[in-house]
This record gives structure tokens, C-alpha cells and sequence, in this order.
């Protein structure tokens, strides 16, 4: 863009990103809570009310257009995970490696462990591969089905599930999240992770507290015993179950270890359960319906209703209306960004951060409101922290606790956002609406309270000694 344009920029004013805020609030109220619309309906018409909105602003119609399509480019890598996701799905479970984790599931765990134990596999599969996307993908998925045979809220399972794998994603430094936020903070990756321990770890162990209560009200209350089995006997008249398919995640867990690209990791792992398919559930399945698993998914009629209910999905047809979501979420945040929408807004609310507590708390609710806005973790992650560095230094703050309270509100709000794509994908992936399964994703919100409190305290907000000793 050249100087002149730069110079002949519309510039959008604290009253005039109010009343597109207040617009774009009215139009999901209106159709997520009033009128149940369906959710690509809504953020079509969203983005054609602030397109429009842009253009009486002064924005020429092809710049805010083109603006939409910068953000649909930007979420490319997110889609090839999604379709990626699709064919890991399909394919686990027509090789009978998804019904083999159930089936084995379902004969160890009880009810009272299940909880528990579910949210431990989550951290450590999360933590080593760095991906909540690909964790919650397998093993959030099997474990749903585990938790359904045993008669288990699915919404506290989808709830379990996503603690877990939220908080290897956030402490493991091989996550994207773990880096970028230090990344935009200007500090380093470890760092960053001493500085999460101090709000994660705590909220792990109320977390535990809180998993281990519902766990033993679970345990007391008894599983349907009859159920179970009418699942175990269902997954075996229709899948040939044995122990050699754990093989599958266990290479793909090790092919996330060596660091290979999650779409290629995870394609390679729907290759080796087609081959997995052909060898051992050639009985149940014919060559073309294993093959096709990995565009069109899993569709089987195993006379259980509660199977077919889990088994009958993935592929990468099934995770394109995801994809529409995305496109259409990303490419509406792009446009509140480039038009200034949104840094006009926090801009405002900005001016009256004067003390540490006030930034660790902006921080919060800018990330909380980006994600909102935007239907982005990333820019819930970028916008606030470039907005607040220059601040958190003129404060006197370690960068490490910008990096940390990043992460405490950007990356956990955007799973508890229904419209946000993290949202929006785990919904897809465990089936179960973002709202209801909120309520039992406790790291997600008791992270964020931990920073608050810290903030109010001034606990754990490490000064920079340089900074204060030249501010004296």
C-alpha cells in the first residue's frame, strides 16, 4: 500500500467501532440465542453487515472484499487440519481402531476412574504432541464413545476431554500457542512455560479436585452394566477387535514427536488404518468402503443405536461444513481488523490502564473480546499482545507475564466461544454444542480466575528490575 493510500485511509473513531460492535453483537444474539439460525446463516449475514458497514465508513467495497478473502486465505492451514482431522476420523474407525479403544475402555475403566483418567491421558497425549486439535481428534473421540457406553453426560466427557488436552497444548513447547504467545511478547518459550506454571499447575490440581468429585458421584450412581455389554458385543459382531491396531495411535503419537507437520502426520496415520483396514476388517468391510473412508467417513448399521450414533461420521466430506464455518469467521474478523474496528475499540479501553493489575486484567478481557469478534485464537493471542507490550514495559512487567496471561485468556476463552473456530471444531469433532460441555471444561475458566486473582494480589507479577531500577 502506498503512502497516499495509507494517507486517505478512512480512520474509524471509538463511536464509529461501537456501533459496529453493537451491530454485529445484535446479529449473533438475535441468531444464535433468539432465533436458533443456523450458524453459517448468521456470520453470512454478519459479514455482509459490517461489509456494509465498512463501505458507508469510506472503505471502497473491493478493499473491504478483498480484506474477507486475506482472512479466508489466512485460515488455509487451519482448514487442511480440519479436512486432515476428517480422514484421521473415518479411517479409525472403519480399521477398528476406535472400537478397539472403546471395547477395552469400556472393560477396564469404571465410571468413578473414568474421569479421572480420561482427563490424565488428555495431558500427557496433548503435552508430548503439542496439539489440542489432534488430541481431541483421537482420543477425545474414543474416549466419548467410552464415556457413552458407560452411561457417562457427554458433555462432562467432551468437558474432560478438552481440559486435557488444553493443558498439554498450553505446556508443551511443541505446541504453536506455547511459541507464539512468547513470540509476540518478546520473551523466550521457557520462560514463558515457568512463568504458565504458576496459574496452570494450581488450576490442574483444582481441576483434578473438581474431576475426581464428579468421578466419585459417576462411581456411586453405577454403570448400566447391560448397556456396556450390548455395546462390547455390538462393536465385536461388527469389527474385528484386537490389541495390534493400538499401533495405530502409537505411531501417530510418535510421528507428532518428530515433529512433522499435523497434516502430514495425520494423513499418514489415515493411510496406515487403511492398510490396517484391509488386513484385519476385510470381513466386515469391502476394499472400496475402506478406501472411501477417507473422503466420505464411516457408515455402518450395527443394529446398536448408540453406536451407530458415534461410528457413522468422519471423513473429510463430514468436516467441510466445519471448514465453511471457518472461512466465514476468519474472514469477518479480518475484515474488524484491517478496518481498525477493532484496535480502535481497545484503544479506548486502554487509556485507563495506569497499574499492573489493570494490564493483566486488560489483557483478559481484550483476548476474551478479540476471540469474540474475531472467531480467532490466534489473533486472540496477537491483537491484545501487540496492543500491550509497549504497556506491561512501561509498567515494569517481566514479558513472561504478558506471554503467560496470553495464553490464560486467548488460548482457553476461544474453546468456550460457540462461534470461535476452536469452538466450533471441538463441537464438531465430540459432538456435543460448546455451550454445553463449558460448564465441565473447568481448566478453561479457572486459568483465567487464577490470573485474575494474581492480578488482584499481585502475586506472580514479576517485575522487570532493569526497567525499575531505571525508573528510579
Amino acid at each position: 500500500m502506498t503512502q497516499a493510500n495509507e494517507a486517505a485511509k478512512p480512520v474509524i473513531s471509538f463511536g464509529k467501532a461501537v456501533i459496529a460492535i453493537v451491530v454485529l453483537v445484535a446479529i449473533l444474539f438475535l441468531g444464535f440465542a433468539v432465533l436458533g439460525v443456523d450458524t453459517k446463516v448468521i456470520f453470512t449475514i454478519a459479514s455482509l453487515a459490517i461489509g456494509v458497514i465498512l463501505v458507508c465508513y469510506g472503505y471502497k467495497m473491493s478493499t473491504v472484499f478483498q480484506w474477507f478473502i486475506d482472512g479466508a486465505k489466512g485460515a488455509m492451514d487451519v482448514m487442511l487440519i480440519l479436512m486432515a482431522v476428517g480422514t484421521v476420523i473415518g479411517t479409525w474407525i472403519i480399521s477398528g481402531t476406535i472400537p478397539t479403544i472403546i471395547y477395552y475402555g469400556l472393560s477396564f475403566l469404571t465410571p468413578s476412574t473414568f474421569i479421572i483418567s480420561g482427563f490424565l491421558l488428555c495431558c500427557i497425549v496433548s503435552f508430548f504432541i503439542g496439539s489440542s486439535y489432534s488430541t481431541l481428534a483421537t482420543m477425545g473421540v474414543a474416549l466419548m464413545g467410552i464415556g457413552m457406553g458407560m452411561g457417562v453426560n457427554p458433555a462432562i466427557t467432551a468437558g474432560v476431554c478438552l481440559s486435557g488436552s488444553l493443558f498439554g497444548d498450553k505446556m508443551s513447547p511443541f505446541s504453536d500457542t506455547t511459541n507464539m504467545a512468547p513470540a509476540v511478547s518478546g520473551t523466550t518459550v521457557y520462560r514463558h512455560i515457568n512463568s504458565m506454571l504458576y496459574t496452570t499447575v494450581p488450576a490442574m490440581i483444582i481441576t483434578l479436585v473438581i474431576y475426581f468429585i464428579i468421578g466419585s458421584r459417576l462411581g456411586a450412581q453405577g454403570a448400566d452394566l447391560e448397556q456396556v455389554e450390548l455395546i462390547k458385543n455390538g462393536l465385536q459382531a461388527n469389527f474385528n477387535i484386537t490389541p495390534v491396531l493400538f499401533i495405530i495411535p502409537v505411531l501417530t503419537v510418535a510421528m507428532m514427536l518428530l515433529k512433522l507437520p499435523p497434516v502430514i502426520a495425520l494423513l499418514a496415520s489415515a493411510l496406515i488404518s487403511v492398510i490396517f483396514g484391509l488386513i484385519f476388517q476385510s470381513d466386515h468391510s469391502d476394499f472400496l468402503s475402506i478406501l472411501n473412508a477417507i473422503g466420505n467417513g464411516y457408515s455402518g448399521d450395527s443394529g446398536v443405536a448408540d453406536i451407530d450414533r458415534l461410528m457413522n461420521r468422519g471423513g473429510i466430506g463430514g468436516m467441510m461444513e466445519t471448514v465453511a464455518w471457518t472461512i466465514l469467521t476468519l474472514g469477518m474478523g479480518q475484515m474488524l481488523k484491517e478496518s481498525g474496528i477493532i484496535n480502535a475499540f481497545l484503544d479506548k479501553l486502554l487509556a485507563g490502564v495506569k497499574k499492573p493489575r489493570g494490564a493483566v486484567l486488560s489483557t483478559l478481557l481484550f483476548s476474551l473480546i478479540t476471540s469474540m469478534l474475531t472467531a480467532s485464537q490466534y489473533l486472540a493471542i496477537m491483537l491484545p499482545g501487540m496492543m500491550l507490550k509497549d504497556k506491561y514495559e512501561e509498567l515494569g512487567l517481566e514479558k513472561r507475564v504478558l506471554s503467560r496471561t496470553l495464553e490464560d485468556g486467548g488460548t482457553m476463552f476461544s474453546f468456550l466461544v460457540p462461534w470461535d473456530t476452536a469452538g466450533i471444531y471441538t463441537s464438531s469433532v465430540l459432538g456435543v454444542a460448546t455451550l454445553a460441555y463449558a460448564p465441565y471444561a473447568c481448566l478453561l475458566y479457572i486459568c483465567p480466575i487464577i490470573a485474575a486473582v494474581y492480578a488482584c494480589t499481585g502475586f506472580a507479577l514479576f517485575k522487570d528490575e532493569k526497567k525499575a531500577e531505571a525508573a528510579t
